[in-house]
């Protein structure tokens, strides 16, 4: 057992995390107030509808947001194999400091939702692979090239001496993310944050894309912050689920809880919505009502309140809603359980 899992520090913990964006028409809360930790060697899935601030919480973790995002909150990156990491708060580094991109790629890696805007079209790929090494492994070129064609041929890559010469418009959308897979694991990094890793692929090479990524987490022993809006997907790869709503963690509970003891309104609404083996061909899938509201210039209140079916009308729309902990690994954010939770807060 690692000294970080002797301790039950997590390796990564995310603590009242908020970012405003200035608008013509006010201050946008596009996230507001989150908090989850990321436990060494788990996978947490981050879920939720588009534009809920998922891709904008899991960016500010590496400090590539826009620079018109305006942060706060603490980011603490607990690392166990570099005494000068522990307990440093990511948020407090300068986004272009030298600190950060020491982490950036080394210790923290990213896939993206779309390769063809994280590698350049006008390098190779093997070139783009071998920088991250040569920044952060080693500054032996022919050292650097061995470990890019080893993880080429990791993510299943054959040919890998062709195709490192290759550019980017020349493999295929699968081949494409499975580079971008391997080029973000060339550093060995703890934490590898997906970003829809899965969104442009057909599902068949989807399947073969979570299947190397559970593999390579078992061989590398890194933990996994998999954002992501298919539920599908968080009960295949997933410990642990939070579930976003217009900028908020709503549920958050482990696979097993967020499956079959579902608590919020809208983590039942999503999952009402997916199809089901065996269901009735003429039978309607369940929706969730109405659209998701703007996050500017809200009155503290339920965000869910217009399109919840278990609204109380004079307590839901009338204050903010405090966080109530159902057990150990489950917490909600809704007025139905103030009475069953041990714990209830503003969290």
């Amino acid at each position: 057992m690692n000294a970080q899992a002797a301790s039950g520090k997590p390796l990564l913990s995310v603590q009242d995390l908020k970012i405003r964006i200035q608008i013509d028409n006010g201050e946008m809360k596009a996230v507001d107030g989150v908090d989850f930790e990321i436990k060494k060697g788990k996978t947490l899935g981050l879920v939720g509808e588009s534009g809920c601030g998922k891709s904008l919480t899991s960016r500010a973790i590496l400090s590539i947001n826009p620079k018109e995002c305006e942060t706060s909150g603490r980011i603490v990156y607990h690392s166990d194999s570099e005494k000068a990491l522990n307990e440093l708060n990511l948020l407090s580094l300068k986004p272009n400091s030298k600190q950060i991109r020491s982490i950036r790629g080394r210790k923290i890696a990213m896939i993206f939702q779309e390769p063809m805007t994280a590698f350049s079209p006008m390098y190779t790929i093997g070139n783009q692979i071998m920088e991250a090494i040569l920044i952060h492994r080693t500054k032996d070129k022919k050292e650097a090239k061995q470990i890019a064609l080893e993880m080429l041929g990791k993510v299943g890559i054959s040919d890998q001496e062709k195709r490192f010469d290759q550019f980017p418009h020349e493999f295929s959308g699968g081949m494409r993310q499975r580079a971008m897979i391997s080029m973000a694991l060339s550093c060995n990094p703890e934490l590898l944050i997906a970003d829809e890793p899965t969104t442009a692929l057909d599902v068949t090479i989807q399947a073969q894309v979570l299947e190397l990524m559970k593999q390579l987490q078992v061989e590398f022993g890194m933990a996994i912050l998999l954002v992501t809006h298919d539920l599908g997907i968080i009960a295949e790869m997933c410990d642990e689920v939070a579930v976003m709503y217009l900028g908020k963690i709503v549920e958050q509970a482990t696979v097993h809880d967020i499956f079959y003891n579902p608590k919020h309104p809208y983590t039942k609404g999503l999952l009402q919505s997916m199809p089901r083996m065996g269901g009735s061909r003429h039978k309607r899938l369940e929706s969730i009502e109405g659209t998701v509201p703007m996050p500017v210039n809200m009155p503290p209140m339920c965000g869910f309140y217009d399109r919840c079916k278990e609204r109380i009308a004079g307590v839901c729309n009338m204050q903010t809603v405090p966080q109530t902990r159902i057990s150990d690994n489950h917490t909600v954010r809704c007025f139905l359980y103030q009475d069953e939770g041990g714990d209830s807060g503003h969290g």
